[in-house]
């Protein structure tokens, strides 16, 4: 179905957005690659999941192995890539013909990949991802900090934009997402509300997918609008 990157300011809710999304498609019979190349890994840490050396993303691009031998299975259908626990900061980045052949490979393999793009472009991997994407999720942001951020990555954002799907992941419950999107002269296309107890939930349950309550509801069916984008109106329904 296809390759996805999920991109946007510091603190805009990247992570949960690939997390949650990677879920809601694995319940609806889909197998995603979750790919993160954060040094730090917050999608590892969120998925209360430890990422041993041989089965990590630097193995990925350095062993022979079938991808599916060496990613992390975190629950049915769905498998993660991520940096090892013991990750050296300094450390090597990847090759960019590796990345290449990583992306093309889970692309193959797996029905679905989404990668948790860093802010910055320091990462080949995510760099590579955002220019041959399918799709990008391009998230608007949660402080007023997110409106430079954009104007530093102008050129970046430009060469993606007709592949773009804007979603504001409101993070913050004190904050003017009106006012910052128009500042950044954008309409999300998606619109996640506020979950204000979201931190006890993703550790009951590591996903804010299919929460319950009213607010649970909604976010849910703003999650299930994005699957519905990718795998279409029948397939969703099934």
């Amino acid at each position: 179905m296809g390759i996805y990157a999920v991109w946007g300011p510091p603190q805009s809710g990247k992570t949960s957005l690939a997390i949650d999304l990677a879920f809601a498609l694995s319940l609806k019979g889909k197998s995603v690659c979750l790919i993160s190349p954060e040094l730090y890994s917050e999608l590892a840490a969120r998925l209360n999941i430890r990422i041993e050396p041989e089965k990590s993303l630097l193995a990925a691009y350095k062993k022979k192995d079938s991808l599916k031998q060496i990613v992390h299975t975190a629950d049915d259908l769905l498998y993660v890539l991520a940096v090892p626990f013991d990750n050296d900061a300094f450390g090597e980045d990847m090759p960019e013909d590796a990345a290449r052949t990583l992306v093309e490979q889970a692309g193959k393999m797996f029905d679905v990949v989404i990668v948790d793009c860093p802010s910055h472009t320091g990462s080949v991997l995510a760099a590579w991802t955002l220019s041959c994407a399918d799709g990008v999720f391009m998230m608007s942001g949660s402080h007023s900090a997110s409106v430079m951020w954009n104007h530093s990555f102008q050129r970046a954002i430009s060469a993606v934009k007709k592949k773009t799907t804007y979603v504001c992941a409101e993070v913050n419950g004190n904050f003017d997402y009106r006012t910052l999107h128009t500042m950044l002269g954008i309409t999300p296309d998606v619109w996640l509300p506020h979950f204000p107890n979201a931190v006890t939930t993703q550790i009951m349950k590591r996903t804010l997918y299919q929460a319950n309550g009213r607010i649970g509801r909604n976010y849910t069916k703003n999650i299930d609008k994005i699957c519905t984008m990718l795998i279409g109106e029948e397939d969703d329904e099934e």
